[in-house]
């Protein structure tokens, strides 16, 4: 029987082979796998460590204190369950030096019996603690993968090692991943994900992938303990450090590789028109001139939309940059050519505000808006616009790029606020077209070194210069304690005509502990009402009201019915009220610094000095450093490189079809933690044509198979060369 296992296990396994090609791993522990994204053996092999414990501390008896994490030997003098109410199992240990004891509460007394024998010699790690009466020290339930029994006498250094702690879920233990991953690491060549050119590990100073594998699954005794929170430690572990380079030269790759322009289908040739065109008269319109910023970029997509390859342009601009009127000129010029232009925003709010907008400077019989708000009636005379050519500039929500809506000649597509559309959304709007052109806008400013991976397949425009004659933008921090202070300030503003934000990150009072002590919304309204504001009209707006409701709030306070918004973040893009000047933001530690530099940029937007207020209570030292660095930087690019090393990614970025922090799923890599590591592994990606491994078609094979594997299934990234 031992024969038959042997040669079982010793059969050679592919990293694409399901986890149930190992010993013993049938349909239940492959579902316990599985639920935690352990579905093939690459996917084992891959899966990191969280944490670490080192056990090579071994100690005598006679030589612990409590809490030492420590590592010791004994032989068993009594085992069995002691007479109490409790069901306690006590297993007393001595090493010649004196006793130790490991007790369990309510245990598996049958496992327990049957391992633990007198006379026995048991080697374990763990956290050793004092007893009440301070007479001896003890273990306390013990998981079985800290600690080995041997019927004789044994070197316990081989025993007294560094121990790789692991994500689990219910029903698999430590001890049995520990022993699949081993399994796993004999039975595959490790040397199929090695990558990494000589040239490229002597200039970055790594190792292989392989060796550093098995490193970090099966640390050595003699490695230094790697602490997976610190970036130092990390950096200066090798194996970490060529693991994470690794991950993320594969994803640089992979994107790099899958870039739209090696397959780019020829434009349709958008070209400016004479004086008499919409976009002339649009442009004399302008009550002010355009920056040398939006300029430039304006005439970066002139010459894209006239060249006879389509648009793929990313349009970076901080808030209130004058990005939508950038919009309305590429929009008016495809007009112009005699096609229709569609505007998709993430919010009705938002696609509202772009339709008021438009409808200031272009015929008004030929634009349209789509949203889920209108009635079947209106929708059903809207479609058969968008359908017949009626309607030249269509405005709406992800409702554009459902499968009901037919377009007739869809020359551009703008999309705003791109993070909040997903790849898959976007395709689904670039087939409605004619080989369309695309515009992508964003404020929400992306730190560059993600912005140049991640949007590798754009051309990139950056519009760097706020418009001239605006107010200045002051953000204060201010106590609650000086909360009547505060709306004394807030009145005498009011009273000459302003409006103001008041910002709460909730709608309703929470019964939860970690939110009871947050500001919401009704709560908000009410004490405002009774308070010495009460003279000025309040409204609340917030994502669970009807759309109609939400757009009756809006236009109130458009018109100035409304002086004080008690709102949530919906308000947070494309609101442009130019005579609001105070944002008023309660529990401001609850935001990022990205998400609270756009709600800052909801006022400043006229020619009043406007004021940015965060009203703070009982803070840690952390969060308020965090507030201080928003109030100091006014940048959006800064601040959002700032909230990349605080925070990590968060869901700035739609990569994939799921817009969450944890939308790239990395196993080694943590993007907060190895930032350096990442802009090394795109250097090198924008190089990898001059490095000699990389001229070789059998290693551009390999790395082709390891792009699939990796990132196939996520990010579409199935077909590199």
């Amino acid at each position: 029987m031992s024969d038959i296992f042997q040669v079982t296990i010793d059969i050679k396994l592919s990293i694409t082979d399901s986890v149930q090609s190992l010993n013993g791993v049938g349909p239940k522990l492959s579902e316990r796998l599985n639920y935690i994204g352990i579905n093939h053996i690459i996917d084992l092999i891959f899966y990191s460590p969280k944490s670490y414990k080192d056990y090579r501390d071994v100690r005598d008896m006679s030589n612990l204190s409590d809490g030492d994490e420590v590592t010791i030997k004994g032989k068993i003098i009594s085992s069995g369950l002691l007479k109490s109410r409790r069901k306690i199992y006590e297993v007393v240990l001595n090493d010649g030096t004196g006793n130790f004891k490991i007790i369990w509460f309510n245990p598996i007394y049958g496992f327990l019996k049957q391992n633990f024998k007198t006379d026995f010699w048991v080697v374990i790690s763990g956290k050793a603690t004092v007893t009440k009466n301070k007479k001896i020290f003890q273990f306390i339930n013990p998981k079985p993968e800290n600690y080995n029994i041997f019927e004789d006498d044994i070197d316990i250094d081989k025993y007294a090692s560094i121990s790789p702690i692991y994500s689990l879920t219910k029903g698999l233990t430590s001890k049995r991943l520990k022993q699949l991953i081993k399994e796993a690491l004999n039975r595959v060549d490790l040397t199929q994900l090695d990558i990494l050119s000589n040239d490229l590990m002597k200039e970055f100073c790594l190792k292989q992938v392989s060796s550093s594998l098995m490193n970090i699954h099966l640390p050595d005794r003699g490695d230094n303990l790697v602490d997976l929170s610190s970036t130092e430690s990390v950096q200066n572990s090798l194996s970490y450090k060529s693991l994470i380079f690794m991950e993320f030269l594969i994803l640089c790759l992979g994107i790099k590789l899958n870039r739209p322009e090696k397959n780019l289908k020829l434009g349709i040739n958008q070209q400016k028109k004479d004086k008499s065109s919409l976009f002339d008269s649009i442009f004399t319109k302008f009550p002010f001139e355009l920056t040398d910023s939006q300029k430039n970029v304006l005439n970066e997509i002139l010459n894209d939309m006239g060249s006879d390859r389509q648009m793929n342009r990313l349009l970076q601009g901080d808030v209130g940059s004058g990005k939508t009127i950038i919009a309305l000129l590429s929009m008016a010029l495809s007009y112009d050519n005699g096609y229709q232009t569609a505007l998709i925003a993430p919010t009705e709010i938002l696609s509202d505000q772009h339709f008021l907008f438009l409808k200031k400077y272009v015929p008004n019989n030929e634009i349209v808006i789509l949203k889920s708000s209108l009635k079947q009636k209106e929708k059903k005379e809207t479609y058969e616009k968008i359908k017949n050519g009626t309607a030249k500039f269509i405005v709406g929500t992800h409702s554009l790029f459902q499968e009901n809506v037919d377009y007739q000649r869809l020359g551009l597509i703008v999309v705003d606020e791109q993070h909040r559309f997903g790849v898959e959304q976007r395709k689904n709007m670039i087939d409605k077209g004619l080989n369309s052109d695309l515009l992508i806008m964003t404020a929400t400013p992306i730190p560059r070194t993600l912005s140049s991976i991640f949007f590798s397949d754009f051309d990139v425009s950056k519009i760097s210069e706020l418009p001239k004659k605006r107010g200045n933008i002051e953000t204060k921090i201010v106590s609650k304690s000086n909360l009547d202070k505060l709306y004394n300030f807030i009145s005498d503003q009011l009273v000459q005509g302003r409006q103001a934000f008041v910002l709460c990150p909730i709608i309703d009072k929470s019964d939860v502990e970690e939110f009871e002590k947050l500001i919401d919304i009704k709560s908000q309204y009410d004490y405002i009402v009774k308070s010495s504001l009460g003279k000025f009209n309040s409204a609340i707006l917030h994502g669970k009201m009807s759309s109609l409701e939400k757009e009756k709030v809006m236009e109130q306070f458009r018109d100035k019915e409304v002086d004080i918004l008690i709102s949530t973040t919906v308000i947070e893009v494309g609101v442009d009220i130019p005579n609001a000047n105070l944002m008023i933001i309660n529990n401001p530690e609850r935001f990022g610094l990205a998400q609270l530099h756009q709600l800052r940029g909801r006022i400043g937007r006229g020619v009043y000095d406007s004021y940015c207020i965060m009203l703070v209570d009982d803070l840690s030292e952390n969060s308020l450093d965090r507030i201080r660095t928003f109030a100091e930087i006014k940048d959006g690019f800064l601040l959002a490189e700032r909230d990349l090393q605080m925070r990590g990614p968060g869901a700035f970025y739609g990569v994939g079809t799921q817009q969450s922090g944890n939308i790239w799923e990395l196993n080694f890599a943590n993007l907060k933690r190895d930032i350096e590591i990442l802009k090394n592994a795109k250097k090198c990606s924008d190089n990898y044509d001059f490095y000699e491994f990389y001229k070789n078609h059998e290693n551009i094979d390999k790395i082709n198979r390891i792009i699939k594997y990796l990132w196939g299934s996520r990010l579409k990234l199935t077909k590199a060369i």
